[in-house]
């Protein structure tokens, strides 16, 4: 009985609301929406061959997420000028990062990045960078100092941009325009829904655990009385 009460406090501490990397693979069935865990803000996203994709400005935020840290792999499934993918940070505080890499000439590359706000909202302009089809954007702020990192099979390539607030620290939002395409969004925080990957310490206190009661049921057994 007291193993399987640990066990269950370990996996409830691990499912919960607690510190957590959180990733979604979008690995489930076609269809309109990204899934329970989100809430539609704007247009409605969809899920094709377990990538996430749109058709105009939509964007979806993770229910009850918090996190100063987000990332995403991007990538572009035709040719449409506009076309992006972005991800929020405290969307719905009223005071939000909108961090985009996009595809701002149509021709199927990303060739251009921006610091906004909002959903989409114009902020800093579109500024260029080094063109990619496909990689990752990760997205990070300290202070009122927001930063863009892109990993692409080239390289790095980083950004930064002095937004002159902080966003508040409800909801990370994921952001699709057009050709954009995303998968395996990521973020340290918290949320409910799909549970997170326990970091190593919440691990070494759960594997303590299961250790002691291992031992104290061993203990138990070599100290027992055998009966005829």
């Amino acid at each position: 009985m007291l193993k399987k009460m640990m066990i269950a406090a370990a996996l409830a501490s691990a499912c919960g609301s607690a510190h957590a990397q959180i990733t979604d693979d979008f690995n489930r069935p076609n269809g309109t929406g990204l899934g329970p865990n989100y809430t539609n803000q704007a247009s409605t996203p969809s899920i094709l061959g377990g990538k996430a994709i749109t058709t105009f400005t939509a964007l979806s935020t993770y229910n009850d997420s918090s996190s100063t840290t987000a990332s995403v792999d991007v990538a572009l499934r035709g040719f449409d000028s506009g076309s992006y993918v972005a991800l929020a940070l405290g969307y719905l505080s009223g005071s939000n990062y909108f961090i985009k890499v996009q595809d701002n000439d149509g021709d199927g590359w990303f060739d251009s990045y921006g610091f906004y706000t909002g959903n989409n909202g114009f902020l800093n302009g579109i500024q260029p960078l080094n063109s990619f089809q496909s990689g990752n954007m990760s997205v990070s702020y300290a202070g009122t100092v927001a930063n863009l990192l892109i990993t692409t099979a080239w390289g790095t390539q980083s950004y930064s941009y002095d937004y002159g607030f902080t966003p508040g620290s409800l909801d990370v939002g994921l952001g699709i325009n057009r050709q954009g395409v995303a998968d395996n969004l990521t973020f340290a925080g918290t949320a409910t829904g799909v549970p997170g990957v326990p970091e190593p310490a919440a691990w070494a206190m759960m594997l303590t655990g299961f250790g002691a009661v291992g031992i104290g049921v061993r203990s138990r057994r070599r100290g027992g009385v055998a009966h005829a």
